[in-house]
């Protein structure tokens, strides 16, 4: 195979992982090595999509006098039905895998859906995401033509989804998921008030499961009119970056995930309006390779470490369709 294909096909397996939603914020963190020496989780860097969270300017309104509940309604059988678009944009280095010298190849990818919230009449919903077609464009160097590979994925179901927006997953990506797409507070909020809703994800150090830890901080900014519809807008301060190595793991790690969102909550129909995601996720590794010895072969050259680190900028958008 040249060196071009087995790029190819491995970077399409990469981002096909990526955008798939129940990867969204994790796998993603482990699948696509850069180049190590461009990556360096202590320097204050911002998702490049950040403009696009405050694009839209809507009329402020009264606070009411009786204070909302931040929870979903899913009393009685209905579907609210969204749009759902995701933008990633990762920059890969694989040519210490295939000998290659051609480096740092670059990948947009692109994904647009359906998200249906179809409520259960008892307390619980499913999220279902479908009719999602996805759109990878890939340039190994500047000098290469673009390739572009499309993609039908299949549905993607989270049953269980709770009022207040979380499943019966615990930790799992899953329950990550439902928080960060449609994030409530934990309790009744007033104009500039926050609260923080931990959160963690999940960390593979050399084939030791890690955690990493953090929150995200939910503020209550300010009611809008959107339309018809009366609007609790909530501003979300995402930072997953704490990551504690065991001193038995030779190596060093990173692992850090932050972001900013934006969602408009109906307080009158308990249904989220809108809301967009802009997230940065960054990761390093730089640990000692497994030993291989293969009985009457010659040893295999293998690097004597495993260096890798990544930067992935991801904007997902949902909206309400009436």
């Amino acid at each position: 195979m040249k060196n071009h294909d087995f790029r190819l096909a491995k970077i399409s397996f990469n981002l096909q992982k990526s955008i798939s939603p129940l990867f969204l914020l994790f796998a993603l963190a482990v699948s696509i090595p850069v180049n190590a020496e461009e990556q360096n989780t202590n320097n204050k860097v911002e998702s490049r999509y950040l403009k696009e969270l405050y694009k839209n300017d809507y009329s402020e309104v009264k606070t009411p006098k009786t204070a909302p509940i931040f929870r979903w309604d899913f009393s009685k059988k209905n579907v609210r039905a969204y749009s759902y678009d995701q933008e990633v944009i990762n920059k890969t280095e694989l040519g210490a895998e295939t000998g290659s010298e051609i480096s740092d190849p670059e990948q947009s990818m692109s994904a647009k859906g359906s998200l249906l919230i179809n409520s259960q009449a008892d307390g619980t919903a499913e999220l279902v995401l479908k009719d999602m077609k996805t759109s990878m464009r890939i340039a190994f160097n500047k000098t290469d033509d673009p390739k572009i590979m499309e993609q039908e994925m299949p549905p993607f179901v989270v049953q269980g989804m709770k009022e207040d927006g979380t499943g019966p997953f615990g930790d799992s990506s899953q329950d990550m998921l439902l928080k960060l797409i449609f994030p409530l507070p934990t309790k009744t909020l007033k104009i500039g008030e926050s609260v923080d809703v931990p959160a963690q994800m999940p960390f593979n150090a050399m084939g030791s499961q890690l955690q990493v830890k953090g929150r995200s901080r939910i503020t209550l900014t300010k009611y809008v009119l959107i339309g018809n519809h009366t609007c609790a807008q909530f501003n979300v301060d995402i930072d997953i970056s704490d990551l504690k190595v065991p001193s038995a793991l030779e190596g060093e790690y990173l692992c850090s995930t932050k972001g900013s969102a934006v969602f408009f909550f109906d307080i009158n129909s308990r249904t989220f309006v809108s809301g967009s995601t802009a997230l940065l996720m960054q990761f390093s590794i730089d640990a000692p390779m497994p030993k291989m010895n293969i009985q009457g072969e010659a040893t295999p050259n293998i690097p004597a470490r495993s260096k890798m680190s990544m930067k992935s900028d991801n904007f997902i958008s949902v909206s309400l369709q009436e």
